[in-house]
């Protein structure tokens, strides 16, 4: 189900109230707008934060805050597979997936008619299925999608505008460059897509394309993370990217100052052992706003490391073992939220926080913004891949 959108809004337990209703095709249908807080201003919906699974039945499944529901009958991918979904300039979702024959699958809404469209697109045998990938839809428009093949290559593909068949993914890395099953996040500098990794060598890499060509540049040392482990990237203004590294600290690198591929500037902005090692991250950035990181910790309570109040603090958001430790997470703002999802014990987690109230110094920190679970009631497994966009 597609809820509205929540601008200066807190979620409410209420919103669980709301009846699950969803067409033959699974486009579910938009429920009333829910409560504000004291003090809020409701804004109008025009857009929906909703989140993708793949489910131990190998379907799409999608949530929102006041249910779950099949997006689709096809049978896509494996169990466990990741996910990534992203807003289509149309206001149309497109979900990525890497199949069951090893290549690329996106299931796309059509804004003419309710149905979904599942396309695979390219040759397949290229990965293993339901090895992990990103896509995202950049400032030119185009849709990029990026995954490591079963050779260590990264391979990518881009639509214009909408997503459709087309030649599909291409090798645009050496082989070997990174361990099958890396963990990837695109990227957009200034003219052009690119995506980060942890290489095999454990050192941060960053692929990018100048006049036509791909290009390979390391982004620090090697050996300081685990091979193909968690990274995160901003996906529009400006390059940076996160990763978690053998010290348990989390890393920033940028630029600094110089032209790509080098110079980069590595900075740590977490204490040592906060981030589990290997650790999948999520990052998101409102416009204006401050820089969020979200993972969940060893004791599998999701954490924000923010610099919302100018220098890097680390917060707890929820509270213990609500996550995997480790595991997926997915996040993006909208407007002056902070949304986040991941697939818990028997449960569909959201989390809103209102990113201009400033986080608690600690310790110890009282918890960050409001949480929603949701009985997942389908064959969603604990610790799921999950991926949230804005649909419409």
């Amino acid at each position: 189900m597609i809820p509205n959108r929540i601008g200066r809004r807190r979620v409410v337990a209420t919103g669980l109230a709301l009846a699950l209703v969803a067409t033959a095709v699974g486009v579910p249908r938009v429920p009333a707008a829910q409560a504000a807080p004291p003090g809020a201003t409701t804004q109008a919906a025009a857009s929906q934060v909703v989140g993708f699974t793949v489910g131990q039945d190998g379907r799409f499944y999608l949530a929102s805050a006041t249910g779950i529901s099949p997006f689709g009958s096809t049978v896509v991918a494996p169990p466990g597979a990741d996910v990534s979904a992203v807003r289509q300039p149309d206001g149309n979702a497109a979900v990525f997936t890497v199949g069951t024959q090893g290549g690329l699958v996106a299931a796309v809404t059509s804004s003419a008619t309710s149905n979904i469209t599942v396309y695979r697109d390219g040759a397949g045998s290229l990965a293993t299925p339901g090895t992990r990938l990103t896509a995202f839809t950049a400032p030119d428009g185009y849709v990029y999608v990026f995954f490591v093949g079963v050779d260590g290559a990264v391979y990518g593909t881009s639509y214009n505008r909408t997503v459709r068949p087309g030649t599909g993914p291409q090798r645009i890395s050496a082989t070997g460059v990174a361990p099958p099953g890396a963990v990837l996040a695109g990227s957009w500098q200034s003219s052009g897509p690119g995506v980060f990794f942890v290489g095999s060598d454990g050192g941060l890499r960053h692929l990018s394309r100048t006049g036509g060509t791909w290009q390979t540049s390391s982004v620090g040392p090697s050996g300081v993370a685990a091979a193909g482990s968690g990274v995160a990237a901003l996906t529009s203004g400006g390059v940076q990217a996160y990763y978690a590294g053998l010290d348990g600290r989390l890393w920033q690198v940028t630029p600094s100052g110089g032209g790509l591929p080098d110079p980069w500037n590595r900075v740590a902005v977490s204490g040592t052992g906060v981030v589990p090692v290997g650790a999948r991250l999520a990052v998101t950035r409102p416009a204006s706003g401050p820089t969020g990181v979200f993972f969940a910790d060893a004791a599998g309570a999701v954490r924000i490391v923010t610099n919302l109040t100018g220098g890097w603090q680390d917060s707890v958001t929820t509270g213990p073992g609500v996550a995997k430790p480790g595991g997926p997470i997915s996040v993006l703002t909208s407007e002056d939220y902070f949304f986040a999802g991941w697939c818990g014990n028997d449960l569909w987690w959201w989390l809103f926080w209102w990113w201009r109230r400033p986080p608690p110094p600690p310790p110890p920190p009282p918890l960050l913004g409001d949480t929603l679970s949701i009985p997942l009631g389908y064959p969603i497994q604990y610790g799921a891949n999950v991926s949230l966009t804005l649909y419409r």
